[in-house]
């Protein structure tokens, strides 16, 4: 009887802890759609995101990004983006739902693919009709994002972003994200 009061007592105490220690940090993904340049390609977007809880007014993220255009006026572009965030959430973070605006820093490096008819010379053979462009563009990220706890760990939510870059590009778009407190 006495072993049974302990575990019943070491379970009580275990819980009590949890409850005092609230999960500071999840991971999310997320797919969804923006419009890379102003608008000239439509591109198919994949986040993985990394979140920890500062306090329930302030958060932070890591992200990374994929995305792959599947309309526009290339052929074909794709991205690979780093984004670190910072959030605040006006009505607490505390509760089941997370309303939650942020800005931050965004590093993106973009390919594109164009056909490239040129005329040739007698003689000169021309490789390839496709010309491809390489960049690397820094900016900063505009974020509303709301998120909401269907059970104690597992999340859903919605992410509407804009990111100008320094070069003139921007990418403008929506997600949604699921993900699971850890």
């Amino acid at each position: 009887m006495k072993k049974y009061l302990v575990i019943i007592l070491f379970v009580i105490a275990t819980q009590l802890n949890a409850q005092d220690n609230p999960k500071k940090f999840d991971v999310k993904f997320g797919v969804g759609i923006s419009l890379l340049g102003t608008g000239d390609m439509t591109t198919i977007n994949f986040e993985n995101e990394v979140n920890y809880k500062f306090s329930q007014y302030f958060s932070t993220s890591f992200s990374l990004n994929y995305g792959k255009s599947i309309s526009g006026i290339y052929e074909t572009s794709s991205y690979i983006q780093g984004n670190l965030n910072i959030f605040i959430s006006p009505f607490k973070n505390s509760q089941r739902n997370d309303f939650r605006i942020g800005t931050g820093f965004s590093i993106m490096n973009i390919s594109d693919s164009y056909y490239f008819e040129q005329e040739c010379g007698v003689g000169i053979e021309q490789s390839s009709p496709y010309h491809y462009d390489k960049r690397n563009s820094t900016g900063f990220n505009i974020i509303i994002e709301d998120t909401y706890s269907v059970t104690e760990r597992f999340l859903i939510g919605l992410k509407l972003f804009t990111q100008p870059y320094t070069n003139g590009d921007i990418n403008s778009g929506i997600l949604l994200k699921c993900g699971l407190k850890l």
